[in-house]
Parts: C-alpha cells; sequence; structure tokens
C-alpha cells in the first residue's frame, strides 16, 4: 500500500486534468465517507476505487484541511 501511495504522490496529477489526491485508503466506505464530506463542504471529487479520492488543485488546501479534521476527530 506504501508503494502505491508513493506512485501516487510521484506522479503528476491525473494526466491531462487538474486533479490532486487528498485521501488514500484502500476501504471504499471511508472513500465514500469522504467524497461525503467534501460534497458537504462544496468540494467536488472523484474516487478511484480502492486507491483514493481526488479533489481538483484549486480545493486542494481547503480538501486537506477538511481530511485532516475528519481523520484526526
Amino acid at each position: 500500500m506504501l508503494q502505491k501511495l508513493r506512485k501516487l504522490i510521484n506522479k503528476p496529477s491525473q494526466a491531462g486534468n487538474d486533479w490532486a489526491v487528498v485521501f488514500f485508503d484502500k476501504n471504499d466506505f471511508r472513500l465514500d465517507a469522504m467524497k461525503k464530506r467534501l460534497a458537504d463542504h462544496g468540494i467536488q471529487s472523484h474516487i478511484v476505487k480502492s486507491e483514493a479520492v481526488y479533489v481538483q488543485a484549486n480545493d486542494l488546501q481547503a480538501a486537506k484541511t477538511i481530511v485532516a479534521e475528519w481523520v484526526n476527530h
């Protein structure tokens, strides 16, 4: 899993798009929960199943804050 995370972080956002990884997890339930939480804050995101939640690069800082609050809660 760490090797997969390193590959995600070290590659550019999805090719041809302005998306960035904000939440990495292999648990689809947690990915879905994070996508809903981001949507509740008006941040559009999409999930690559069993991998990560991606957000638009311009929402990255806000999304990081939301993720950090959720993970540390």
